[in-house]
């Protein structure tokens, strides 16, 4: 088994580094350090279930951004998050903590005390996220139509849950091929229908010979992945 602590899940790692009763005498705490180990601001959301061998399945309060809806630590930056329990009175070796970073999408944790240290026992971690980001993707035929091309076989990679990399393929309309440049834009938009991001590959005149792939290299977001509402590619001059 590894020690929670030295583990990193997509540079975020987690530290056990206190508990008792701390805040009150009506809740025992546990302290968790949350730390941003990334060049880039994380959304991080935490759902915990505590299971003590004394108590049982325990409900666990605290910190209801963390433990909720999550919040965005900026770059090298760390946050104490406190998980509270009316019904717990001490620690003990074999209690366990089943822990999701993030609802699983990062790691699935199942963590146990062992000689007064918190190591993990089980973990399910995502490298790479399932999401169906294809279905978002969105593309204009008749303006495609008024450049001589079409565009087919869009592609998506997400590589972590705020970066991905898109691809498309182009081709000549019926064959004819057009000897006007253009330019592939694409543009990210977040679920307030802004755009969060704009990028795009340029053709000049007489360099496209009918058929290309356009690789629009890894994409790195301030918003996490599954927040995109849509992404469109449309040609323009």
């Amino acid at each position: 088994m590894e020690l929670l602590k030295d583990k990193l899940f997509n540079g975020i790692s987690l530290e056990i580094i206190n508990d008792g009763y701390i805040k009150s005498d009506s809740y025992y705490s546990i302290i968790i350090k949350v730390t941003n180990h990334n060049d880039k601001k994380k959304k991080v959301q935490l759902e915990a279930r505590y299971v003590s061998v004394e108590e049982g399945l325990l409900d666990t309060y605290g910190n209801i951004d963390m433990l909720g809806s999550g919040r965005f630590l900026q770059p090298q930056s760390f946050v104490n998050v406190a998980m509270d329990y009316k019904e717990l009175k001490s620690l003990h070796d074999k209690d366990r903590i089943e822990l999701d970073i993030n609802e699983g999408t990062i790691a699935s944790l199942l963590l146990i005390r062992e000689h007064g240290q918190w190591w993990i026992a089980e973990s399910k971690e995502r490298s790479t996220y399932n999401r169906n980001i294809k279905s978002k993707i969105e593309h204009f035929e008749a303006i495609e139509e008024q450049f001589g091309i079409t565009l087919q076989n869009f592609s998506v990679k997400v590589e972590d849950e705020n970066s991905l990399k898109l691809f498309c393929e182009v081709l000549a309309l019926n064959g004819e091929v057009p000897q006007k440049g253009f330019n592939v834009e694409v543009a990210i938009y977040d679920s307030d229908n802004s755009i969060i991001y704009q990028t795009s590959i340029s053709k000049y005149d007489g360099d496209f010979k009918g058929f290309d792939v356009f690789n629009f290299g890894t994409i790195r977001l301030d918003i996490p992945v599954d927040e995109i509402s849509k992404i469109r590619f449309y040609p323009t001059r």
